[in-house]
């Protein structure tokens, strides 16, 4: 038996990916139009919400497969935001910034960075995937 489904971490991580676009472009706009938007309140706004998205993808690719929720739901938070590093990469290319992308003050991408959203999806993704596996009646399951 095939613990992880991968049509369910598929429709977790495209929808995971749907939330991180926007979001990550309205951050962008924040970040262009406020002076020091690292202090701002927005900030830490954006840092909830895009913890959030790793708790909805992980919750999505659970109620799809109820079988397995964890392990999908983990998966699925991770495949979101593997697919969200080219757009990350793009914003980066786009904007006309002296930040660099793996070195200088503040870089775009460090190795703890990106270890540590790493396994704040795979903990939040399960915990989507828990909480979808909580529902009494699976997605796909006859209506009585």
């Amino acid at each position: 038996m095939n613990v992880i489904d991968q049509g369910a971490v598929a429709r977790g991580a495209a929808i995971g990916l749907m939330l991180f676009v926007p979001i990550s472009a309205l951050r962008v706009i924040a970040d262009h139009n406020l002076n020091d938007f690292d202090h701002s309140g927005w900030a830490p706004v954006f840092a909830i919400a895009l913890l959030a998205v790793y708790l909805i993808a992980g919750y999505m690719s659970g109620r799809v497969a109820p079988d397995a929720p964890y392990s999908n739901g983990m998966v699925a938070a991770i495949g979101a935001f593997v697919l969200w590093i080219p757009i990350r990469l793009l914003i980066w290319a786009v904007r006309d910034t002296s930040q660099g992308l793996f070195s200088g003050t503040t870089p775009v991408f460090t190795v703890p960075a990106v270890f540590t959203q790493l396994v704040l999806a795979a903990a939040l993704g399960a915990v989507g995937g828990w909480l979808a596996g909580r529902r009494r009646v699976p997605l796909d399951a006859p209506e009585a």
